[in-house]
């Protein structure tokens, strides 16, 4: 757990993050080395959808005039666009490389399907949030309500981190297979989707990944495997002057911060 130098909120709930399987599991054998990048990534989704529901109760919108704040609500529905965008990414390089890579070698079709099909199961309100963020103007949002952002989240949250929990007890079920084969799978499954990136990625989701990866967590971690330099172009050049990163509960160097947003704010910050 992230120490806390601060009384204010952290982004360690109101989902639990996933204890890094290396450091229960003390086994040579590559599937835990899978597993613990999978709880990394899993964790960084997680810490995404916690600041969103910890901080968007406290950002006000136009039904209370006084204390509304056209950029903050703006900023916010950026960074709920940015987070989904992460999350369906994170999916989509699952579905065509790095679930293909582990049935191709694994020679068993199927081997993934469950996870699969748990995609499935939240799909639908991934795209919905999505549509929100990206349509609604700041004056017509709204957190609580019929049709309010919080209902839309709720509709499919517990899916979905079922299946982050889930997705990483599966891959803690590999141990019978080739351990060296397990990794280059793994391996070859991450550069193929580093490969297949796009520009657009680094003004949404690479600075939202960078935001939400905590390398201090469990006794500090490497992930996201990026390039030294990443970090810095992103700070100071993809992500500069845009609002919306104050949201993140990390900063782009991977080092917790308490949350922009909380009951400790009476006002925009």
């Amino acid at each position: 757990m992230t120490t806390r130098p601060s009384d204010a909120p952290w982004a360690d709930g109101p989902f639990a993050l996933i204890p890094t399987p290396s450091q229960r599991i003390k086994d040579s054998h590559s599937y835990v080395h899978v597993a613990s990048e999978m709880a990394y990534a899993h964790n960084t989704l997680l810490r995404g959808l916690n600041a969103i529901l910890q901080q968007a109760p406290h950002v006000p919108d136009a039904s209370t005039p006084a204390t509304y704040n056209t950029k903050d609500v703006g900023d916010l529905l950026f960074y709920v666009r940015c987070w989904c965008e992460m999350v369906n990414h994170h999916h989509e390089v699952e579905e065509t490389f790095i679930f293909p890579e582990f049935e191709k070698f694994s020679g068993q079709p199927g081997l993934m399907e469950d996870p699969r099909h748990q995609h499935s199961l939240f799909h639908d309100g991934m795209e919905r949030l999505l549509a929100y963020a990206t349509a609604t103007k700041p004056d017509e949002y709204r957190w609580l309500g019929d049709g309010g952002m919080k209902q839309i989240i709720d509709s499919f949250s517990k899916p979905l981190t079922d299946h982050l929990y889930a997705e990483i007890e599966i891959l803690l079920k590999f141990g019978h297979l080739d351990s060296d084969g397990l990794r280059k799978a793994w391996d070859k499954g991450e550069e193929i989707a580093k490969a297949n990136g796009n520009l657009g990625l680094l003004y949404t989701v690479f600075p939202c990944v960078l935001g939400c990866a905590d390398k201090t967590y469990e006794g500090g971690n490497e992930f996201p495997p990026l390039p030294w330099v990443m970090p810095y172009l992103v700070k100071y050049w993809f992500a500069r002057g845009v609002g919306a990163w104050r949201f993140n509960p990390c900063d782009f160097f991977g080092q917790p911060r308490p949350l922009a947003f909380g009951p400790h704010t009476a006002k925009s910050l």
